[in-house]
């Protein structure tokens, strides 16, 4: 990708004003931009792109042995029927194989579907039916946890990376000629992300190819990725920050990630890594920034940049960060349907730990009212994205239809509000809707409930977020029973329900019966005085 206008490298030039940096981003995608070009095919293939495991003797694999597996990849899915335009499901871990699996899927023109590794039950199932996938790449642990919390795979072809089930993916990949590469559009569909099901089942979003480039502007909250920097962030790359902000942006600019999931966070053992692999630049959510401060340790050895979201970071979170992580920690704020907005860069002369920070090169932001008018300064609006911009969906995926339903207007609407304030920064005032961000995931709290209301003693149930300075918010679940009281054996079984169902992320810290729900006109429950009730 590279920043169009600036030479990579420390010869890059320090941007003291967000208006240049703009004008330079101020150009359109070409028509035949891709991901699969852009951010592997155009790479040097014996320049490393991952590495994976231990501190002392790390493995690295090639951009080469990347595309290389990526080809035979598409082709092994062409020979089970997957055609361009049809989506593949999936379900790992960051990984080398899941990256091999990523471009395979976009080499044959298809539609990759990841989802949270976090995720179980009828979360995945939702997403698989409503998707129309045919495949599912997963692996034996993967299979095991779905399975096991009722997620129906006999609709689906499952092929796994560790031969859990049938021949490895790897096996059958060597069995086949390379799948070349089509070529292919800037709006071609690539991924079908789904939101956090915030007021009903989770909702499916597709980009374009074109999305990958949206992003070039987070190339500053990074202090502009440069040769010999090494990449880890800690998001699962099944949410559109892990796999944008995790792999394919870095790829972007030639930079080798690191491919680390453990079955536990070990602040100490992650901290060590890092050190291990000489990660320069990562992305942390501030609840692990937190974790990380608990430990009490500084990292062994600084880091060049460190970019912080998914969740509000408080001033204690930030300013540990900078005191033991690296001189450079920036927020960034985005969202399935348009990711990377907002935030901070140093190199551009613009951190303010009081404020979500201003709109990334490349990007035009309003703040508008209800009935779509930009507000007066100080005054409160919906944060809004300008279109045409590649960073913004190509549409809703509508699955009853298997088609994609495009915006309408010239505004995507956020559904965040914020005050613009000094130096045309912006002052983040909440949600507008309900969304519950825990531990840096987004946690719809309309699954929740779902899952609460599979209980034969529960006829109404509501899940909100409450501050939390651990997690950023904790998810209190509130439920009308039919009869008797709320026991400790009651309560046990709702949270094993959400875990099943939904997953541990999601699990009620608190929950509280309740005689009724207070709800809107429309039948919606009423959120907000769930967490601040209405004064007598």
């Amino acid at each position: 990708m590279g920043t169009p206008g600036l030479t990579s490298g420390s010869s890059r030039p320090r941007i003291s004003r967000l208006i240049d940096a703009r004008h330079t981003h101020d150009w359109e995608p070409a028509a035949d931009y891709t991901i699969t070009e852009d951010a592997l095919f155009s790479r040097d293939p014996d320049a490393v792109a991952v590495l994976r495991g231990g501190t002392h003797a790390p493995e690295e694999v090639t951009f080469g042995q990347i595309q290389r597996a990526a080809v035979r990849i598409a082709a092994v899915l062409r020979s089970r029927g997957i055609n361009p335009g049809d989506r593949v499901v999936l379900y790992l871990d960051p990984s080398v194989e899941a990256a091999e699996v990523v471009f395979g899927v976009l080499v044959a023109g298809a539609v990759l579907v990841p989802v949270p590794r976090l995720l179980t039950g009828t979360s995945v199932a939702h997403r698989l039916v409503d998707s129309g996938a045919t495949v599912l790449v997963t692996d034996g642990p993967g299979l095991d946890r779905l399975e096991s919390t009722g997620c129906s795979l006999h609709d689906v072809d499952v092929l796994t990376v560790d031969g859990a089930r049938g021949p490895r993916l790897g096996d059958l990949a060597g069995r086949v000629d390379p799948l070349a590469p089509a070529p292919g559009r800037s709006s071609d569909p690539a991924l079908l992300m789904y939101t956090s099901g915030t007021s009903g089942p989770a909702k499916g979003i597709v980009h374009g190819h074109r999305a990958l480039l949206g992003h070039a502007g987070v190339d500053y909250a990074f202090e502009l990725f440069r040769p010999g920097d090494v990449y880890f962030g800690t998001a699962d790359w099944g949410w559109i920050g892990g796999l944008m902000l995790g792999l394919l942006v870095p790829w972007s600019f030639g930079v080798p990630v690191v491919a680390h999931r453990p079955q536990r966070f070990d602040p100490g053992a992650t901290l060590d890594m890092m050190t291990g692999l000489g990660v320069t630049t990562a992305f942390l959510p501030a609840s692990v920034l937190r974790m990380f401060a608990e430990h009490g340790e500084s990292a062994p050895r600084r880091l060049r940049a460190v970019v912080t979201g998914g969740e509000p970071a408080g001033a204690a979170e930030l300013g540990w960060a900078r005191h033991h992580l690296s001189d450079a920690v920036n927020k960034a704020y985005g969202q399935t349907e348009a990711n990377a907005l907002i935030g901070d860069s140093a190199i551009l002369g613009s951190v303010d730990d009081d404020t979500m920070g201003a709109p990334y090169p490349g990007h035009r932001i309003a703040l508008l009212d209800e009935e779509g008018t930009r507000v007066a300064p100080g005054e409160v609006g919906e944060i809004a994205l300008g279109l045409p911009d590649p960073v913004a969906l190509l549409g809703h995926w509508d699955g009853s239809s298997a088609r994609v339903v495009p915006p309408s207007g010239g505004w995507h609407r956020t559904g965040d509000l914020a005050r613009l304030s000094h130096g045309r920064r912006l002052e983040y005032l909440g949600r507008a809707d309900d969304v519950i961000k825990s531990r840096g995931y987004r946690i719809g709290p309309a699954e929740i409930e779902e899952a609460l209301k599979c209980h034969p003693q529960v006829l109404d149930a509501a899940a909100v977020g409450l501050p939390d300075r651990e997690m950023g918010q904790q998810v209190k679940a509130f439920v009308h029973l039919a009869a008797g009281e709320l026991t400790e054996e009651i309560a046990k079984q709702l949270r094993e329900l959400v875990t099943t169902a939904v997953g541990p992320h999601a699990r009620p810290r608190e929950i509280e019966a309740v005689a009724t729900l207070p709800r809107t006109e429309t039948g919606k429950i009423r959120r907000r005085e769930l967490v601040s009730p209405p004064a007598p």
